[in-house]
């Protein structure tokens, strides 16, 4: 039978086991919140007066004072609220209990205070059956002590034997517990809910101190919608029932030597796996988990709900909702929903919202924010803020590059001093049209795009003469801006030509040139610039071979491949 007392401070239950002689066997219920016991909130404290302060200003002064973080939803919480604080001297909990109020409660994990929006509480009645000697089955009831309504989808669980269960729409839970330790702390915890704990005590023969304590952490970035729960592998592979879970115990996880998983349902740590990060991690086809701190082997994929530390490899996706520190390899692709220091290998695709490190792709990678980061792709490196260097067989797109940018066709960014691409879109960089006339009587339509240093160079020109088959020219190439004054300006670029004849029909006789372009601003747009080159042409297709290779001062000879001197002049407009 259940005792209908709800009450929370203690409550003592003796039951008897068989074949022990003169034992008594009892539990004892007691509600508490976790941080009273904790020595952070229990350290004395002395606060002065203020006359008007924000939340934020005192949280500040208590972590320099007692070396602690506030963890807490901004949604709940704001750092610009206005408080009145009077001077205090006492322990830190009943400080914060005053000047935020009862509506809040307090839990300590290392040195986070993490401040939770708690205006409910709860009652819990329990009993406790003994099926087997080894075998303790707790089953209660979890209620609203205002209302007396049973409390739906509460996480009940025990931190030290890596058990867990919700509790069903009457509020009623059943937790299987083997008896390893004469002490089980079995913890309910409901958002918007108080926390409670259900101490049961064991007498039985095991040496006092055996028991190893388990270790637990807090995720800093609880509190940050990364999207993990929201996104397409979510949705999927991860139940409602986990994401209840993660809500109800907010950063809090565990640590463990290791697990192995077939699916994310059927892992050796049973329903509280996604609150456990491991050591090791073994999922045959895939596992969803707290995190890693270590190394984790997914068949097919890897989900983590926080972290991952050390090395990460699976067959087709990785995906991880807080940072990522190490390497990580996919088959498919790799999707981090906070910051990877580290490398991102991806068989397709690797989505970051920070990174610091490498990313190499077969077809793209992006990121939020990719300073000092090296993107490499078969198609596409993208970031919406800096990056360090981008190389891409079609296209790099960055707000500001500190490096360079390399790309099969364009560069697009907002700054980005040494963009190396066939196109280069840069906001505050190099975009001129010139129309020039060379030593070959070539007149030319040029376009100029680039940063501030690099930029390519593309040209389309018709022959002026009638000798010869070649009648347009199309030509490509880099250049470099070596000075820009006000009135001054000094470019040097290499390029390659290709002739066409006049069906526009490929030749083989190509140019390469060397020009030092002097130009003199007439206007901030429009300048005038006279350029000499040194090049080197391959006879025309043909014409009778004259010999072997010729060096010419000005001009090419059509018969011979050719080393000359040249020059082009024109008018440069800025765009």
């Amino acid at each position: 039978m259940f005792s209908k007392q709800n009450r929370t401070d203690s409550i003592m239950i003796l039951f008897f086991i068989k074949r022990i002689r003169f034992y008594i066997l009892f539990s004892l219920l007691c509600s508490f919140h976790w941080g009273l016991a904790q020595q952070k909130l229990a350290a004395e404290i002395q606060m002065p007066a203020f006359s008007k302060a924000t939340v934020g200003e005192v949280f500040q002064l208590l972590k320099e004072r007692q070396d602690v973080l506030f963890s807490f939803n901004g949604n709940i919480l704001q750092m610009d609220s206005i408080i009145y604080p009077k001077a205090y001297k006492g322990n830190l909990y009943d400080y914060l209990d005053g000047i935020l109020g009862k509506e809040y409660s307090f839990k300590e994990l290392g040195k986070h205070i993490i401040v939770q929006y708690t205006p409910q509480r709860m009652s819990v009645d329990f009993e406790v059956q003994t099926p087997r000697k080894d075998k303790v089955v707790i089953t209660g009831y979890i209620k609203n002590i205002r209302t007396n309504n049973p409390i739906s989808n509460a996480s009940i669980f025990d931190r030290s034997a890596l058990l867990s269960t919700l509790t069903d729409k009457n509020g009623y839970f059943e937790l299987d517990v083997k008896k390893k330790s004469n002490l089980i702390a079995v913890n309910v915890s409901k958002e918007m809910f108080r926390d409670t704990s259900v101490m049961v005590i064991f007498p039985i023969e095991a040496k006092i101190g055996d028991k190893k304590k388990r270790e637990y952490g807090y995720f800093e970035g609880y509190e940050e919608d990364h999207g993990l729960y929201k996104s397409f592998f979510g949705r999927i592979f991860l139940s409602p029932a986990q994401q209840i879970q993660s809500m109800n115990l907010g950063g809090m996880f565990l640590y463990s030597p290791y697990q192995i998983s077939m699916t994310p349902g059927l892992s050796s740590h049973g329903f509280i796996r996604s609150q456990i990060v491991n050591k090791f991690s073994l999922n045959i086809i895939g596992g969803a988990t707290a995190g890693v701190k270590g190394v984790e082997l997914g068949g097919v994929f890897n989900i983590n709900q926080y972290n991952m530390q050390g090395f990460q490899v699976a067959g087709v996706f990785n995906t991880v909702g807080g940072n990522v520190s190490g390497v990580q390899l996919a088959g498919v692709g790799n999707r981090v929903f906070g910051t990877v220091k580290g490398v991102q290998i991806g068989g397709v695709l690797n989505k970051a919202d920070t990174v610091r490190g490498v990313q190499i792709a077969g077809v793209a990678n992006t990121a939020k924010e990719a300073a000092g980061t090296t993107q490499l792709a078969g198609v596409l490196n993208n970031s919406s803020g800096d990056v360090g260097i981008q190389i891409a067989g079609i296209a790099n797109k960055a707000k500001k590059v500190k490096g360079f940018q390399l790309a099969g066709i364009v560069n697009i960014a907002d700054s980005s001093d040494y963009p190396i691409g066939l196109l280069n879109l840069i906001k505050n960089g190099e975009k001129n049209l010139s129309l020039a006339i060379d030593e070959d009587s070539y007149l030319s339509l040029q376009f100029r795009s680039g940063g501030r240093v690099l930029y390519s160079v593309l040209s389309i020109g018709a022959a002026l003469g009638n000798d010869g088959p070649a009648k347009y020219a199309f030509e490509a190439g880099l250049g470099a801006v070596l000075l820009n004054k006000s009135k001054f300006a000094l470019r040097t670029e290499i390029t390659t030509r290709n002739h066409l004849t006049e069906k526009f029909k490929s030749l083989d006789n190509h140019q390469s040139s060397f020009r030092v372009i002097p130009a003199y601003k007439l206007t901030d747009a429009l300048s005038i610039f006279v350029a000499p080159s040194f090049n080197y042409a391959e006879r025309d297709e043909d014409a009778v071979s004259g010999g072997g290779t010729q060096w010419k001062a000005w001009g090419r000879d059509r018969t011979r491949n050719t080393f000359y001197g040249g020059g082009t002049a024109g008018l440069m407009l800025k765009l």
